[in-house]
């Protein structure tokens, strides 16, 4: 056998005796590890998001609302085909996210430490809560409390929607969240800085990390038995949670 044949043969055994013990190794890693990242969600039905920046998300029992960052508008949506049904004016300029607390929507932004709640019909604003500090890009209303992505602490906010008090907190998982959302037991949080969406229990522990079914996660809503996906990509995911 010539000389480069032989150095060729030995480097292939020296690279697969390294290699084999983490391939060996991985193939019986834990799925629910959050570490592992690779946890894949059934994409249920995608739709065609209107406008050109999706962001926020939120679900208020009928519709889908869906800010979009281009037109600085809350589009409500039919979530069985995406048509656009309705468009309110959110009072803040630029919008991050919207959460549905019964007929009135709460609209939070990055470049204000206030946060609206509006009338979902016609977007008269119903409350203002003025925060110390805080960047926010994303919101949720659960637990009887109003919920706020800070970016600035990379905190998870609990506050409370009559004074505007921060009652607790969590970390965020991951670098920065874009979407929110609760579904009565955990926590979901998207960040498309990571590609991810993470899942944590009621206390902001970190279940599991899943692989975002587009390329920039932003928004997040639950519907009572669905996770819906505000995407980049102009598409909007409805996701089957995992058992």
């Amino acid at each position: 056998m010539p000389r480069r044949a032989k150095y060729a043969c030995l480097s292939a055994v020296v690279f697969s005796l390294a290699v084999l013990p983490a391939c060996r190794d991985r193939l019986f890693d834990n799925p629910f590890d959050p570490d592992i990242g690779e946890v894949v969600f059934e994409v249920v039905q995608t739709l065609v998001a209107p406008g050109g920046a999706p962001r926020g998300l939120t679900w208020d029992g009928s519709l889908l609302w869906l800010v979009d960052g281009a037109s600085n508008t809350l589009a409500g949506l039919n979530p069985a085909s995406g048509a656009l049904i309705r468009t309110l004016a959110p009072p803040l300029s630029p919008a991050a996210d919207a959460a549905a607390d019964g007929p009135d929507l709460w609209i939070c932004g990055e470049g204000s430490t206030d946060v609206f709640r509006i009338n979902a019909f016609n977007g008269d604003v119903q409350k203002r809560l003025s925060l110390q500090r805080g960047s926010f890009t994303a919101c949720e209303y659960a637990q009887g409390t109003l919920w706020l992505a800070d970016a600035l602490t990379n905190k998870i906010l609990r506050v409370d929607p009559e004074t505007a008090e921060v009652i607790g907190s969590f970390d965020n998982p991951g670098t920065r969240a874009a979407g929110l959302a609760f579904d009565g037991l955990h926590f979901w949080i998207s960040d498309p800085a990571t590609i991810s969406i993470y899942e944590l229990d009621a206390m902001g522990r970190l279940i599991r990390k899943f692989l975002s079914p587009g390329p920039s996660p932003q928004g997040l809503a639950f519907d009572g038995r669905f996770l819906w996906n505000a995407d980049s990509n102009l598409h909007v995911y409805q996701l089957r949670l995992p058992g």
